[in-house]
């Protein structure tokens, strides 16, 4: 009996290492097949045969890291999961006046080598992935996963000419005889916005207040212009630029400030009454350039973008853009035309309203089209929604180009709501010449915007006005009709609601 127990045992035990012997030829095999050696050099390399099991790690390498390029945005946003706001290391380092290192050329993944989202990948089981994934560079002595969520940008983030002592600009100050905000050209920036902001207020002392009101992604700053009596019982908030290419419209806000300074401090009138009557009862908030990382860009390109998490995600739309059909052009044409921000976020699609149903735009970040990671995601929407509600708002307007036409309605039921907001259009449409247009209720393919958002979800009559004609951006001998058309809107508003 002893005889058949050691027999039996003997017997086990064979079994068992013929069973961890087959296991050992069968991942020396799996080895061999996939890196040609039966031996790693190093333990690290072991990591090659994790795909095999589905183990996965999206990484910022070291490299990437050092050279400031934000392959965590491509990678987030080809997940379908970016959000607008994934930054990685490389900006945390500039915000820090570390600097970021990274040459404008380089793709998203810091390579530049156009393997980029627009086309479906394959996972390890076959399967095609619902968004497309840049390549990653994996460093096997680095495993740091990105930030899921960075700290918002502030504004001691920001070192740039808004943080100047601006009294060094003096020397650029126009002489008193010629206007302050020049239409040279039509390419207005955001450095000559705070110039120009700040001459104004020399020339006009006490007549305005500028703030600001936001920092953005590649941290510039979001300024709003006071105008008025800040304690009137009604207030009109009216936003440029939200859309990028249309940075016309920054140039037009900016005069209709001046032009406003000027008849204010002339005591001109509009109508019967002077401008200081007007407005002794009503106060205007105009945020002329809601979208100064996008403007940038456009008038640019991608060597205005501060940040490498910026340059990154600008690089990534072009290329995901290209990928999916979207466009045949160059980087350098493609940014002429960019509509976003530098989240690749489409602002007039990030407004909560209707935002879960809008399903045919773009999933990943884009030019235009992508609605971004939530309702209201984006600063610069937030931006815009703060100043309505910190103040009794009873009407809000969004500038656009192009198509000389007032937007209205947007589908709303509420009759009281459609007759206030009728009432509004008509009277632009008699100063501007603009014809009014019936704007439709936001669907899957329509997405609801800035006047959509304040209609629907506020209750607050909002129009949209499309300035100009032609294929944005627009050109500066586009501007003198423009301006004809608008430069009386400010005191209008004022008459109807002072």
């Amino acid at each position: 009996m002893k005889k058949k127990k050691h027999t039996g045992a003997i017997i086990f035990f064979t079994l068992l290492a013929g069973l961890v012997a087959a296991g050992i030829a069968y991942f020396g095999v799996m080895f061999y097949v996939k890196t040609g050696t039966f031996y790693p050099q190093s333990l690290s390399d072991l990591s090659m045969i994790t795909s095999e099991f589905k183990i996965f790690d999206t990484l910022i390498t070291d490299e990437a890291m050092k050279d400031g390029t934000d392959e965590s945005v491509a990678n987030e946003a080809a997940a379908g999961r970016a959000d607008g706001t994934a930054e990685d290391a490389a900006d945390d380092k500039a915000a820090n006046g570390a600097g970021d290192g990274s040459s404008s050329g380089k793709a998203a993944n810091g390579q530049g080598d156009g393997n980029t989202s627009g086309k479906a990948q394959k996972d390890a089981s076959g399967k095609e992935a619902a968004t497309p994934t840049p390549k990653a560079k994996k460093n096997k002595k680095s495993k740091k996963k990105p930030t899921p969520t960075p700290a918002p940008s502030k504004p001691e983030d920001v070192d740039d000419i808004s943080t100047h002592d601006m009294s060094r600009y003096l020397g650029e100050m126009p002489g008193e005889d010629s206007d302050i905000v020049s239409t040279a050209t039509s390419v207005y920036t955001y450095e000559q916005m705070v110039k120009d902001l700040y001459f104004l207020e020399q020339r006009y002392p006490g007549l305005f207040t500028a703030s600001k009101i936001g920092v953005t992604k590649d941290l510039r700053q979001i300024y709003m212009v006071t105008l008025g009596n800040p304690d009137a019982a009604n207030h009109v908030v009216i936003q440029y630029t939200v859309h990028s290419r249309e940075y016309i419209n920054c140039l037009l806000a900016m005069k209709q400030i001046e032009y406003y300074l000027q008849n204010y401090e002339a005591g001109n009138t509009y109508g019967e009454r002077t401008y200081p009557d007007l407005f002794s009862n009503f106060c205007l908030h105009v945020i002329p350039m809601a979208n100064p990382d996008g403007v940038a860009v456009a008038e640019f390109g991608i060597d205005s973008m501060r940040t490498g998490s910026a340059r990154g995600t600008i690089q990534f739309c072009w290329e995901s853009d290209t990928q999916l059909g979207r466009t045949a052009a160059s980087l350098e044409q493609y940014l002429t035309t960019f509509k976003a921000n530098a989240n690749g976020v489409d602002l007039n699609k990030n407004f909560p309203v209707g935002w879960e149903g809008y399903t045919d735009g773009v999933p990943v970040p884009s030019t235009d089209c992508h609605k971004g990671a939530s309702p209201g995601s984006e600063v610069e929407t937030q931006a815009i929604i703060g100043v309505v509600h910190d103040h009794p708002t009873v009407a809000v307007i969004s500038y656009h180009s192009a198509g000389n036409l007032i937007y209205w309605n947007y589908g709303v039921q509420d009759e009281d709501l459609l007759a206030a907001d009728r009432n509004l259009a008509i009277n632009l449409c008699n100063v501007t010449g603009y014809p009014t247009a019936v704007s439709e209720k936001y669907d899957s393919h329509l997405a609801g915007g800035c006047s959509d958002y304040f209609m629907w979800e506020e209750g607050i009559p909002a129009v949209t006005l499309e300035t100009g004609t032609g294929t944005c951006p627009l050109d500066i001998g586009a501007f003198a009709p423009i301006w004809n058309a608008n430069k009386d809107v400010y005191p209008l508003l004022a008459a109807m609601y002072g």
